[in-house]
């Protein structure tokens, strides 16, 4: 630890990091406990991950299930738009499929707290594993799916959705202020008349 430069290495990934930081920045893990971490497990066939080296990225994989474990900074770097618009072998139109079997809720790869659940682009179909601290679990094919959605424009489709649904409660808010502001007129002239009535007594 660099005391002199306020810098102290983060536990988890080596790099070095502001003393005062709680998260690393770069990994994202909390800096309290960091060196408690678990050694990567599948969450669901609870064995060992092995290392898989894909497009010049290292990933944890399950060799049983298929399913991956990605960083923070992995998963971004795998979803990041311009270079999945870059694969040329995602053709067709992304179909979403259906949410099968029970809802489960698996641990963290890193740090064994249970995951939260979320659909990625909240219209892609694809249900995340997510621990805000570390990263992401992902099924057998979800990345790929993921990667289809978003070369199919579909975080696109995504923000308009996003942007008509706050256009229709913005104009909503807007109607209610006007109604408002008229109530607000129309009981200020009738107190106005009742204290010019009220004065003429």
């Amino acid at each position: 630890m660099n005391i002199a430069n306020n810098v102290k290495e983060c536990e988890y990934c080596g790099k070095d990091i502001n003393i005062k930081y709680s998260d690393c920045p770069f990994c994202g893990t909390n800096q309290i406990g960091a060196k408690e971490m678990l050694s990567p497990e599948c969450p669901r066939c609870r064995i060992a991950l092995k290392i898989l080296v894909s497009d010049g990225e290292e990933y944890d994989i399950c060799p049983q299930c298929g399913g991956l474990w990605l960083d923070r900074d992995e998963f971004h770097r795998a979803t990041r738009e311009r270079d999945v618009y870059k694969k040329v072998d995602i053709k067709g139109e992304y179909r979403k499929t259906p949410v099968r079997g029970p809802v489960e809720y698996i641990p963290c790869v890193r740090c064994g707290k249970l995951m939260n659940r979320g659909n990625f682009g909240k219209i892609s179909g694809v249900i995340l594993d997510r621990c805000d601290k570390h990263g992401v679990w992902l099924d057998a094919g979800e990345l790929e799916k993921i990667q289809h959605f978003i070369a199919d424009g579909g975080l696109d489709k995504s923000r308009d959705r996003e942007i008509a649904k706050n256009s229709s409660a913005i104009r909503d808010l807007a109607t209610n202020v006007e109604q408002i502001d008229f109530t607000q007129k129309v009981l200020h002239f009738w107190n106005f008349k009742r204290w010019l009535f009220r004065g003429l007594w």
